[in-house]
């Protein structure tokens, strides 16, 4: 990561407080516009993302959960 970049996450620096800010702004105008559930839900599935979008075997974890849902043919 750039040098200028590594104070956007450094817990305690002024950007790190801004960041986080602008997030639970976000997230409280999201309880307020949609409502408690729907934002469970926006969080669920953007943890989910996340989940998958950092996993470097997701070829293989999808190979898997395929075949676990829908077992090949003669199994």
């Amino acid at each position: 990561m750039d040098s200028q970049n590594d104070c956007w996450f450094k817990i305690g620096s002024v950007k790190c407080g801004l960041l986080l800010g602008i997030a639970g702004a976000a997230i409280a105008f999201m309880l307020i516009f949609l409502g408690f559930f729907k934002t469970l839900l926006v969080a669920a599935l953007f943890m989910l993302g996340y989940w998958l979008g950092s996993r470097t075997d997701k070829t293989v974890l999808v190979k898997k959960t395929i075949n676990h849902l829908f077992p090949p043919k003669g199994e």
